[in-house]
């Protein structure tokens, strides 16, 4: 095969052992947009970013970037951040080989096509894979001739085309999905089956999105590992607050308190990283002289979030936790007793799941028309968990739900979310801000740091008296025919 192309004029360099990593975000950011982040090593180390109808951009470095701002200034990094932003880079999959690299260029010296030649490719971690032979055929932009005659050769010497790059092969056989992990709280649901079967498999795909996150909320290697993990313990704990008439008394108790320990444990934690993700976005109006003064606060807060995901890791390594995850998994794969079942677990889930639905809707509007311009804070920050409630349900049965009323609904609940989000994150953020000032290491600093903390929560009260000041009309626009109009046919569906 190499002889054929050696005839037709390409020439081959010295092999080379060349180990090559797949690199994207837990859930696979880079994929979702076409493009491949490759790592290779061999002589030196490069990153590859290529995908289809994209000019492959090359960066020599030193090592593995875990975020894209590990690399230096410049376009490729500004390419990857545009797609990963604060993300960290987590290898897929690594594969090495023997690498021959070949070349064929015209009269005037210049390539016209690339040829590499990978033998013995085997994916690292997976010795019971065999090793594999591919010949990659790379065209150059204007030159499709000379690429075709290639191909033509191959083909002509008994070489069959694959159905999809090496790479992705070498994943498919090791059982890797370079798409990467897309936490999801909807499961396919039949709106005829038994109540409490429903229930049991919106709680098993939750708990696999717990498990799929623990690890990384423990490591800290992304942010989004503890957000992931958190609204899936809050997920949960929804489930659980409506699920008394479908789930067996003894074993609903306790999983409402474990969840409940367990949310409660990764509230400080994600707070912080939510101060630290927001916190150019905060000082940057402020000024440049500013923000260099608030950097004793900022290193104040980035020692309180270390702290707080030190006492998240001590949680989620404790013996009570990992015992509870092993029980709560084993109930929900083995068979239930039909003598422990309250009697409504029988009856058809779109039933209960339209009954449920309502009431959350109902009481939302109960409690949001109660609020006011005198309303304390603490009133409103409730109006926003029962929102998320209402949207968690919505989340995790919407596989029951006809599509354009559902998209209508919570596209509604969604502008009140976000209002309430805005109001709640400023409201933390000063009480976060309130507590380091009052810290000892904040009394020994100096005046243009305690003025610049004093510029940053005007700031964040101006953004909290806004977001309080937009509440009545976001809630009047909720609290509407319209929304109505999309409810009922929302649970019309279920119902049918």
């Amino acid at each position: 095969m190499i002889e054929a192309l050696v005839e037709l004029g390409l020439v081959f360099g010295a092999s080379k052992t060349v180990t090559t990593s797949v690199l994207d975000t837990f859930d696979g950011e880079l994929h979702r947009s076409g493009l491949r982040l490759e790592f290779i090593e061999s002589d030196s180390r490069e990153l590859v970013l290529s995908g289809d109808g994209v000019v492959p951009a090359h960066l020599a470095v030193d090592a593995v970037p875990l975020v894209p701002d590990d690399l230096p200034p410049g376009p490729f990094r500004s390419r990857l951040n545009a797609h990963t932003g604060i993300r960290a880079l987590m290898p897929q999959i690594r594969e090495r080989a023997e690498r021959r690299v070949g070349t064929w260029r015209d009269a005037s010296g210049k390539v016209v096509v690339v040829v590499e030649l990978h033998q013995g490719a085997r994916v690292v971690g997976h010795p019971d894979i065999d090793a594999t032979t591919t010949l990659e055929v790379h065209e150059v932009a204007g030159y499709a001739r000379p690429t075709r005659r290639v191909c033509e050769t191959l083909q002509r010497v008994g070489a069959t085309e694959a159905g999809a790059d090496r790479l992705t092969r070498s994943a498919h056989e090791a059982g890797v999905d370079l798409a990467g992990y897309t936490a999801t709280a909807t499961v396919p649901l039949d709106a005829d089956m038994a109540a409490v079967d429903g229930f049991r498999a919106v709680l098993g795909n939750l708990a696999t999105v717990i498990d799929a996150n623990w690890q990384g909320a423990i490591d800290q290697t992304d942010t989004v590992f503890l957000h992931q993990l958190r609204i899936a313990l809050r997920r949960t704990r929804t489930i659980l607050k409506v699920a008394g008439p479908v789930l067996p008394t003894a074993i609903l108790e306790p999983a409402r308190e474990q969840f409940a320990w367990l949310a409660s444990a990764t509230g400080t934690p994600r707070d912080l990283d939510v101060y630290l993700l927001e916190w150019d976005h905060y000082t940057g109006p402020l000024g440049a002289d500013i923000a260099s003064s608030l950097a004793p606060v900022r290193d104040a807060l980035e020692r309180d979030c270390a702290a707080a995901h030190r006492r998240l890791e001590a949680t989620l390594r404790s013996e009570r936790a990992t015992n509870w995850m092993r029980e709560w998994r084993t109930w929900l794969d083995e068979p239930l007793r039909d003598d422990v079942l309250p009697r409504r677990a029988e009856k058809p889930l779109a039933s209960i799941v339209a009954r449920r639905i309502g009431r959350a809707h109902d009481r939302l509007v109960d409690k949001g028309r109660a609020i006011d311009a005198g309303s304390p804070a603490e009133q409103v920050h409730d109006l926003r968990k029962d929102t998320k409630r209402l949207r968690y349900l919505l989340d995790c049965f919407g596989s029951l739900l006809p599509d354009k009323p559902r998209k209508r609904f919570v596209k509604r609940l969604k502008e009140l979310q976000e209002n309430l989000g805005e109001f709640q994150d400023a409201e933390v953020h000063i009480d976060l801000l309130a507590h380091i000032a009052a810290s000892a290491d904040a009394a020994t600093a100096g005046p243009d740091t305690i003025a610049a903390g004093e510029a940053l929560t005007e700031r964040l009260a101006q953004q909290r008296r806004s977001a309080r000041a937009e509440f009545a009309q976001r809630f009047a626009d909720f609290d509407s025919p319209a929304t109505r109009r999309a409810l009922d046919a929302l649970l019309d569906g279920l119902r049918t």
